[in-house]
């Protein structure tokens, strides 16, 4: 089943933050993978899994530098944000 993620980044100030590279790394015992998208005007990056990732799985979000997580990759929604 896939899984639709979107990623809400903020500056310090709770600002969103435009154009950042968004990379998401997803584990996995048989088949990891990752994602890269740039976030838009508000502050998203969204993206869409393969077919074959399991509920169960994690991932971790890399964004400057900066890594958060891991996450429940059935969370669908996350805001990270930067220091």
């Amino acid at each position: 089943m896939s899984h639709s993620l979107d990623v809400h980044v903020l500056d310090s100030d709770d600002r969103p933050v435009k154009g950042v590279k968004v990379k998401i790394l997803i584990e996995g015992f048989w088949k990891g993978g990752s994602l890269e998208e740039f976030t838009d005007g508000d502050g998203h990056a969204e993206f869409e899994t393969a077919a074959d990732y399991e509920d169960g799985r994690e991932l971790t979000i890399h964004v400057r530098g900066q890594s958060f997580g891991p996450f429940s990759i059935s969370g669908g929604a996350y805001t990270v944000q930067l220091e």
